[in-house]
């Protein structure tokens, strides 16, 4: 295995330095090169071998400069593999051209004749996408999804040391690349769903750019993975009992409860949620913010409960707390409110044979378990839609969730076509009732 590192000779904080490369193939030897590109000394995480957040250091021209780096080191290791493979000799010289050719000083002739190729120039590609509707571009998270998927593949052929063709892209492409997703990466099936589906698009995008895939990539078994996800909701009577719980002698459980509260009456994303501010608090007395996922702007009246709690809090918002301890103390606030009710759902195991260090993510296990250990930080936006389903349009619904379509939504709060037809059967019965009591009535009358 190669190893890639990025380094500057920093001697003066202020001065600006060249970031160079350092390379060792195993036995072939070690070399170094410069990339061309430069930072300021003082903006250089030397650990992290990147530059410092832009957050911190003011400099937005940094965010590119990372993913320049990243994108960088990604190619490196894959034409590290094909090199290997082909037995080309990996050298100074050879590493000086391939930083070049990425850095686009150097003009590759591209016949994408590899997956990996192709799938990095579809993804360029994507902000320039022009769609049905005239509009141009895709959103940022569809963006990160296939890039992704795209160091997934990298990921699978870095494990089987091979780059893959387009024309080996098949059946059996198809099935390993799961198990492995499955075994090694241990994601469930429907995140390889996604990954799969992504894959799928990239393929089909190069066969309309006159590129030849297998055809097995058409064929009804070349197709994505899903199953059927569990999640837990929180119905009113259960947010009233977190809501009246008395957390006062644990004061970080008592704003998580508030943040919780928050969430379950404005289905907002936990991205949002846990940045509003007062700020977010129009002069109509309304919560109004635009979604970081979805840009859309979203505008709600406040429910008494978060009203009560703002009254509480001096009027202010409650503190800010990370995504990841929101989700660790929402499940301690629901077991001490006694929200136990055993349900079916699916939880992170440690797995005693996985290393610390490792990055590998752990397996999750579906089981029986009590609802608390369920709740996690999408529970307070799906109690949001669930809760309100059927008594409220489902346009109302959508616009404070941000969803932009019916189907979105309900396949959100797990509603299926029987769900529907169940809601239907009801509202027959109970038509068919009043019409009996009608006619019973009318016979009544006419005896008299």
């Amino acid at each position: 295995m190669a190893t890639i590192q990025f380094y500057i000779n920093k001697k003066d904080p202020n001065k600006e330095y060249t970031i160079n490369v350092f390379l060792q193939n195993g036995r072939q030897g070690k070399f170094k090169k410069s990339t061309g590109l430069k930072i300021i000394g003082k903006h250089w995480d030397e650990v992290r071998q990147t530059p410092i957040a832009e957050s911190k250091t003011g400099d937005k021209n940094y965010y590119t400069l990372r993913r320049q780096l990243k994108g960088l080191k990604a190619k490196l290791e894959t034409e590290i593999i094909e090199a290997n493979h082909k037995k080309t000799t990996v050298n100074s010289e050879w590493l000086g051209i391939e930083i070049d050719t990425f850095l686009g000083k150097l003009q590759p002739e591209h016949d994408f004749k590899y997956i990996t190729d192709y799938a990095e120039y579809f993804i360029e590609c994507m902000p320039y996408k022009i769609q049905k509707n005239g509009t141009t571009g895709v959103k940022e998270a569809t963006i990160k999804q296939y890039r992704t998927t795209l160091n997934k593949i990298l990921a699978y052929e870095r494990k089987k040391a091979k780059r893959y063709k387009m024309n080996e892209i098949n059946l059996k492409f198809h099935n390993d690349f799961i198990q492995f997703l499955s075994k090694e990466q241990r994601l469930n099936l429907n995140t390889i769903g996604k990954y799969v589906k992504c894959l799928k698009s990239i393929l089909k995008g190069a066969k309309r750019y006159g590129i030849e895939i297998n055809k097995e990539v058409e064929s009804e078994g070349f197709r994505s993975t899903n199953e059927k996800v569990h999640f837990v909701t929180l119905d009113e009577d259960e947010i009233e009992r977190i809501f009246n719980l008395d957390l006062s002698n644990t004061p970080y459980l008592d704003n998580t409860r508030n943040w919780l509260i928050i969430g379950v009456w404005t289905g907002a994303r936990v991205s949002d949620l846990l940045n509003f501010t007062l700020d977010n608090i129009n002069k109509e007395g309304f919560l109004e913010y635009t979604s970081k996922k979805t840009k859309q702007k979203i505008e709600m009246p406040l429910h008494w409960q978060i009203q009560s709690i703002l009254s509480g809090n001096n009027g202010k918002m409650p503190h800010k707390i990370t995504p990841q301890r929101y989700n660790d103390w929402i499940k301690e606030v629901c077991r001490l409110s006694g929200i136990d009710k055993q349900c079916k759902g699916s939880i992170f195991i440690t797995d005693k044979k996985r290393k610390k260090k490792e990055k590998t993510p752990q397996r999750k296990k579906v089981g029986t378990y009590s609802k608390w250990q369920l709740v996690s930080t999408h529970t307070a936006r799906r109690s949001f839609a669930t809760n309100h389903y059927g008594k409220l349009s489902t346009p109302v619904i959508m616009a404070a969730t941000g969803h932009t379509t019916e189907k979105q939504l309900l396949a959100y709060i797990g509603k299926t076509p029987k769900d529907n037809a169940l809601v239907l059967q009801e509202f027959w019965k109970k038509e068919y009732k009043k019409q009996t009591k009608k006619s019973n009535m009318k016979v009544v009358k006419q005896a008299n």
